[in-house]
């Protein structure tokens, strides 16, 4: 119901009268004045005035579903919003929705993660209604080994929509961070739920430095305000950003991986860069010369060797001349 309320305020320009919503909506005037007094301490300022009703002032700068929904026209991904005040992890939250049997695209967000969670079994902090925290359930019609190659979409989408949204040189460090200069600014998370062959569910989750502090943050992390000096609003940011994981999800399933991939290296970090890359198997230092069919990352030795890695955590190295 007051989601319908803030709707109708929205699209009233001026004051609308108490009446008018009462009969609309076909609750009692004594009941739309409840729902105002809920969403007043929710952060909308709802300006009254007699003889005149209502009017929208301005909204808060939370996650909730109306908020991110106005206006969204994705064609899938956030069709369904659900929004938590705090969670353990949106990840843990979508995978439950996910074995559940959640529609394709749905989304949950939070306003702070106790124990957010980020690659290579590492925490993300999650400063409370500082950044964007979300994690979206996608059922792709692909095979397993095309896993690696939706990590790529992810990050190619999210940093499109973060360079559009603040004007920042933001970039990929391979193969999904998120990054102005060697500065992290984003994280992607992505896990399945799959059989031997097929993927029943993947879970993509996202953490996006907003407003944070430096001092709120981890050492060689940024955050768009720190960057521009400038507030953002998270519900913008965060409808950029699906809009953006929409349109190449949907791109991806009409014309395959090929478009994915090649717009991964237009904004890479990574490739053509001294590189040390680390994981099970050890250390591996050598230029990234590409991406593999299969989206694992090219690493050329100095004795000319090239080693593929669909894993690991990479640092840039200085070159050697």
């Amino acid at each position: 119901m007051q989601e319908r309320i803030i709707s109708h305020l929205r699209e009233k320009e001026g004051f609308i009268s108490g009446e008018e919503i009462s009969r609309q909506l076909r609750v009692s005037r004594a009941g739309i004045w409840k729902h105002i007094r809920e969403l007043r301490r929710q952060g909308y300022r709802i300006e009254a005035l007699p003889h005149e009703g209502y009017r929208l002032v301005s909204v808060p700068d939370k996650l909730f579903p109306g908020e991110i929904a106005y206006r969204l026209n994705t064609v899938l991904i956030g069709k369904e919003i659900i929004y938590k005040k705090e969670v353990t992890s949106t990840m843990d939250e979508a995978f439950v929705l996910g074995t559940a049997g959640c529609p394709d695209g749905t989304v949950i967000c939070a306003e702070n993660q106790t124990k957010g969670r980020g690659r290579m079994g590492r925490s993300w902090v999650s400063p409370k209604g500082k950044g964007v925290y979300f994690s979206a359930v996608l059922r792709p019609r692909l095979d397993l080994s095309d896993a690696p190659k939706m990590t790529l979409l992810f990050a190619a989408a999210v940093c499109e929509a973060l360079r559009e949204v603040s004007n920042l040189p933001v970039k990929i460090k391979w193969p999904n961070d998120l990054m102005v200069e060697n500065k992290k600014i984003a994280g992607i998370l992505t896990e399945l739920n799959a059989e031997i062959d097929r993927i029943r569910f993947m879970v993509v989750g996202l953490g996006i430095n907003i407003n944070s502090a430096l001092t709120q943050l981890p050492s060689q992390s940024a955050s768009l305000k720190s960057e521009t000096k400038k507030s953002f609003s998270r519900v913008l940011v965060m409808q950029k950003v699906l809009r953006a994981l929409d349109e190449w999800y949907i791109r991806m399933q009409k014309e395959g991986f090929v478009p994915v991939m090649d717009r991964w290296k237009e904004l890479s970090m990574t490739l053509g860069q001294r590189v040390r890359l680390s994981d099970a198997d050890g250390v591996l230092d050598g230029v990234a010369v590409d991406l593999s069919p299969e989206g694992g990352l090219i690493i050329e030795q100095d004795d000319g060797a090239r080693v593929k890695r669909m894993s690991g955590d990479v640092s840039l190295r200085l070159q050697v001349s």
